[in-house]
């Protein structure tokens, strides 16, 4: 159950995470210099007002929130794992 529940969270966490970038470049802003090497990933998704279009905005923080939540939940998951394979390691 736990690796299933790692899977579905990995993956839609990244397609959400994904859709979020895809879904900022295709309302970038034509005062903003496009989409290059320079442009940092973590300050698009984070701040997605200063590269999108406004209306684009609320879909593309939804998008990321989501994609956040899910890969932190994945990575929840493996902690509690790994957490109790060492005390099971350690015993009582």
């Amino acid at each position: 159950m736990e690796q299933t529940t790692f899977l579905l969270l990995i993956l839609l966490g990244t397609l959400a995470l994904v859709g979020g970038m895809l879904w900022t470049r295709l309302h970038w802003r034509a005062d903003v210099p496009p989409y290059s090497r320079r442009t940092r990933f973590l300050d698009v998704t984070l701040h997605p007002e200063r590269y999108a279009k406004g209306q684009a905005v609320p879909v593309i923080r939804t998008l990321n929130g989501a994609g956040g939540l899910g890969v932190a939940g994945a990575l929840a998951i493996l902690a509690y794992k790994a957490l109790r394979d060492l005390f099971t390691l350690i015993g009582p």
